[in-house]
């Protein structure tokens, strides 16, 4: 994959909004998850507390990490709609779940008290706790933005994402990925039911407003070419 230099700073422009949003986001993040609400939306059902508590699944909950780069890199670097896209819906989705979480905070009472176990996914599970507050759960960004890159690899042109093996796996570690939120007790099914929710509202939605704008622009050109002539 070679680039010329010019390809770099046009790459560097495409992604400049993301890492300045990653940056904003972070902040907000962090400023929610510090204060302490007076009282807190608690959004359990009761197929949660039928759901086993197990400590294998922190291997595909980690897996979301290095995944979110991955596919937004790739895509970057050959498929710069897709990226676009992918980078628009999670910057969305992402300030939609700040401000939810600022006007509705969330907590859950899903966790054991205790993760017993020397083995090492009950050591990272008990890393994952002590790091991570079970507070501002709803809708599940663990969730939303693995779907995104889903969506993202089904929409994209480039060789990889229209690769069946590639798909196959990329359906596979989603759902182990969502699946890993609630074994974990990170996520109620309610905060995973709600990113799925969340995202198709911002399909839709994006892709009405877009096809507005390009409504726009082509009868703006229309007229410019008759006043021209």
């Amino acid at each position: 994959m070679s680039l010329e230099k010019a390809d770099l700073k046009r790459k560097l422009r495409v992604v400049t909004p993301m890492l300045i949003f990653l940056v904003i986001y972070m902040i907000f993040f962090f400023l929610v998850e510090r204060i302490e609400a007076g009282s807190y939306y608690v959004p359990e059902v009761p197929i949660d507390h039928q759901i086993p508590f197990i400590p294998a699944f922190i291997i595909p909950y980690v897996m979301w990490f290095p995944w979110i780069p991955f596919i937004c890199l790739w895509a970057l670097f050959t498929d710069e709609n897709a990226y676009i896209r992918i980078s628009r819906f999670l910057m969305i989705g992402m300030s939609l779940f700040i401000v939810i979480s600022a006007l509705f905070p969330t907590k859950l009472f899903l966790r054991p008290e205790t993760v017993p176990g020397k083995d090492f996914c009950s050591a990272m599970v008990r890393y994952l706790h002590k790091i991570d507050t079970p507070t501002n759960v709803f809708p599940s960004i663990h969730v939303y933005d693995t779907l995104v890159l889903l969506y993202g690899v089904f929409i994209g042109k480039c060789k990889l994402f229209q690769n069946k093996i590639f798909r196959a796996f990329s359906i596979l570690l989603t759902i182990a990925i969502c699946l890993a939120t609630c074994f974990l007790k990170q996520h109620s099914v309610l905060d995973g039911i709600a990113a799925l929710v969340l995202l198709i509202l911002v399909i839709v939605i994006y892709d009405a407003v877009e096809k507005i704008v390009k409504k726009k622009k082509g009868n703006a050109v229309s007229d410019a070419s008759s006043n021209r002539s």
